[in-house]
């Protein structure tokens, strides 16, 4: 058994629940600096990145959404 799946079971659900929060708001913080990142104005298929970045956002803030925000 490693130390990832002790720790794991060590954490009690509102524990989960608050990392798994965490880690969807980092990802949409990192998602929206790379929108606004001014080395990727110039990507040829800037369009595409910044609808791949968006759908990011949406995906995890849909997530989000529907986890209990208890423990904030």
């Amino acid at each position: 058994m490693d130390l990832k799946s002790t720790k794991a079971k060590e954490l009690s659900k509102t524990e989960v629940l608050r990392e798994i929060r965490k880690y969807l708001k980092e990802q949409v913080g990192l998602s929206t600096r790379k929108c606004y990142e001014e080395d990727n104005f110039t990507l040829p298929s800037w369009s595409e990145f910044q609808a791949y970045q968006l759908g990011i956002q949406k995906a995890c803030n849909k997530l989000l959404n529907l986890l209990p925000d208890k423990g904030e």
